[in-house]
């Protein structure tokens, strides 16, 4: 499919209306979710990933540079977390494709995409509770788009934060405590109860604009993986 449409990747995902891999699909139509969202700050970014993916403002980068920084990742391994806990990340990366979070591609395909660029692997260890407290650990994938290559210009750094939509968790915890404190004086002797919730590949399930995507090339077990 991206040989018969000469390797744009936009084209190809649109071509697949009716797939898991195109723009949007794990949700409502967008015409549907803006009778509920539409006065939320966000919307209008929201609406524009929900039909064509999140973009990341990025700075240019030079051709030399960037062929430089592919090679360069081409050749390097991923992070010895990943060669350490292979098996877990077997595991993950086929879980990724069958959900069409990520595409695999012969290795050498990335050559065919003009604003290509790669990343290492790692799988962090961390623990979860079970439902009776007791601790278990959990692995996690890392995409390190922080790991610069020769030119010393990762993703990350290219990215022009100023374009970015600002951030809004940042009181929760204060608002929480806040609120704590207001019930506490209101209701003295009643047990306060707080609920976490894990919402499950969250942000997996929102997906990458052609162009940002093939900035999020990562390779394992010789095979290019395209994160969608």
């Amino acid at each position: 499919m991206l040989k018969h449409f000469n390797y744009n990747l936009n084209a190809t995902i649109l071509a697949q209306t009716n797939s898991q891999v195109m723009f949007g699909s794990e949700f409502k139509e967008p015409h549907v979710l803006e009778e509920l969202l539409c006065d939320h700050p966000n919307w209008k970014q929201l609406k524009s990933i929900l039909l064509s993916g999140a973009e990341f403002p990025l700075n240019d980068i030079s051709h030399e540079e960037r062929s430089h920084d592919l090679e360069y990742h081409r050749n390097r391994d991923n992070h010895k977390s990943a060669l350490r806990n292979k098996k877990i990340l077997d595991d993950l990366i086929e879980t990724d494709i069958c959900h069409g979070f990520a595409l695999p591609l012969p290795v050498d395909t990335y050559k065919y995409f003009p604003f290509a660029s790669i990343a290492p692997l790692g799988c962090q260890e961390q623990e979860t509770i079970n439902a009776q407290g007791e601790k278990n650990p959990k692995f996690r994938m890392t995409h390190d788009q922080s790991f610069p290559g020769p030119s010393g210009k990762s993703v990350n750094l290219q990215v022009q934060k100023e374009k970015l939509p600002p951030c809004m968790y940042s009181f929760v915890l204060s608002r929480i405590l806040h609120y704590i404190v207001d019930l506490r004086k209101r209701h003295p002797t009643t047990r306060i109860y707080l609920c976490k919730i894990d919402l499950d590949s969250a942000y997996r399930r929102c997906h990458l604009s052609s162009n940002t995507a093939t900035e999020c090339f990562t390779i394992y077990n010789d095979t290019l993986l395209l994160a969608l």
